[in-house]
C-alpha cells in the first residue's frame, strides 16, 4: 500500500508540475514573448535552461515543506484538476492561490479567517499596486534622457534577464513545494524539471498568447510591465503576504498600456482572466470543502 501511495503521489506531483509548466511559462516569459525580444524558441530555451538551474538549489525549500501535512497531496490533486481547467481556458493562473484555497476548504478551519481575509486582500492589491508602479515607471522612463539606460539592446538584456530570474524562482521554489510533501530527492527534483519544461514547451504557447493580447508591448514597455510586477511581489513579500506573481505581472502589463490610452487595452481579454481569477479559486474551495467532508 505504501509503494502504491507514493507512486499515486508521484504521478499526480509530476503531472501538476507538467501543467504548471504549460500555465506559468507566461509569468517568465509572456511580455519578451509580446515584445518579440527574441524567437520564442531561444525563449523556451531560456526558460528551461533557468528551471533546471533553478531545481539544483531547490533542496532547503523541499525540506521544509516536506514537513507539511498529509492534506497536502488532496491539495495538490485539487490545484491540478483547478490549473488544467485554467490552461485549457488559456488563462494565467497563480499555484500557490489554488492551493491555499483547496487547503483552506479542506480543513475547514475558519479560526484563521482574519489571516485569510488578510491574503485575499493582497492578492486584490497586489495587481492594481503593480498597475500603479508599471504606469509611473513607464511615464518617468519616457521622460528621462539618459541615452545608455535606453538603448534597445541594453533593455532586451534586462528583459531576458527578468525572465530567466522568474523561471529560476519556478525551479526552486514552486517546483520544491509540489515535490516537497513527498520527497526532497536531487534526483527527483531535475526529473520534476524536466516535466516542468515539457509543459512549457508543448502548451506554454497558449497562456503566452493570451498575455501578449492583452495590450501592444515594446521591448521596452515589456522591461517596465516584467519589473513592475516583480516589485509589487516584491513589497507584498517584505510584509509577509503570499501574492500572485501571474496576477502582479498582469497588472504591470496593464499599467504600461493605460499609458498610452484606454483604448490600447483589450478589455474583453483582460475581462475574461479577472472572471477566471474569481471563479477558479471559489472552485479549489468547493472542491477542498466536499472532499474534506467525505474523508472526516
Amino acid at each position: 500500500m505504501i509503494f502504491i501511495g507514493i507512486n499515486l503521489e508521484m504521478i499526480i506531483s509530476f503531472y501538476l508540475l507538467f501543467i504548471l509548466g504549460a500555465n506559468n511559462v507566461a509569468n517568465a516569459i509572456g511580455t519578451a514573448y509580446a515584445s518579440r525580444a527574441t524567437s520564442y524558441r531561444n525563449l523556451l530555451i531560456l526558460f528551461s535552461i533557468s528551471v533546471i538551474i533553478g531545481s539544483l538549489c531547490a533542496k532547503n525549500v523541499g525540506d521544509t515543506v516536506n514537513s507539511l501535512s498529509t492534506n497536502a497531496t488532496i491539495a495538490l490533486t485539487i490545484t491540478a484538476i483547478v490549473m488544467t481547467l485554467s490552461t485549457y481556458k488559456k488563462i494565467p493562473i497563480s499555484l500557490h492561490t489554488i492551493i491555499i484555497c483547496s487547503l483552506i476548504g479542506l480543513t475547514s478551519n475558519y479560526n484563521n479567517l482574519y489571516k485569510f481575509g488578510e491574503i485575499l486582500l493582497s492578492w486584490i492589491i497586489s495587481p492594481i499596486i503593480a498597475l500603479t508602479i508599471a504606469y509611473l515607471l513607464y511615464i518617468i522612463y519616457e521622460k528621462i534622457n539618459i541615452p545608455t539606460i535606453k538603448k534597445i539592446n541594453m533593455t532586451r538584456i534586462f528583459l531576458l534577464l527578468s525572465a530567466a530570474i522568474v523561471a529560476f524562482n519556478l525551479g526552486s521554489n514552486d517546483l520544491p513545494t509540489i515535490l516537497g510533501t513527498w520527497t526532497t530527492s536531487q534526483s527527483i527534483f531535475l526529473i520534476g524539471a524536466i516535466f516542468l519544461c515539457l509543459g512549457a514547451c508543448l502548451y506554454g504557447n497558449k497562456i503566452s498568447e493570451t498575455i501578449s493580447t492583452i495590450t501592444n508591448l515594446s521591448v521596452r514597455s515589456a522591461f517596465i510591465a516584467q519589473l513592475s510586477g516583480g516589485l509589487a511581489v516584491t513589497i507584498f513579500t517584505a510584509l509577509g503576504m503570499p501574492v500572485s506573481t501571474t496576477q502582479a505581472i498582469v497588472g504591470g502589463i496593464l499599467g504600461v498600456g493605460l499609458t498610452k490610452g484606454i483604448k490600447t487595452v483589450r478589455w474583453k481579454v483582460l475581462k475574461r482572466i479577472i472572471f477566471w481569477w474569481t471563479v477558479a479559486p471559489i472552485l479549489a474551495l468547493i472542491f477542498g470543502f466536499f472532499v474534506g467532508r467525505l474523508i472526516k
